[in-house]
């Protein structure tokens, strides 16, 4: 879903998700 994102043109990115680790994927906010 990030990279599918990304790929529309999505310049803010919230990623709600138990594992941090989704900041590699190109996450801007974490919740």
């Amino acid at each position: 879903a990030v990279e599918g994102a990304r790929f529309a043109g999505a310049s803010k990115i919230i990623g709600v998700d138990l594992n941090p680790a989704r900041f590699e994927q190109g996450l801007v906010e974490f919740l």
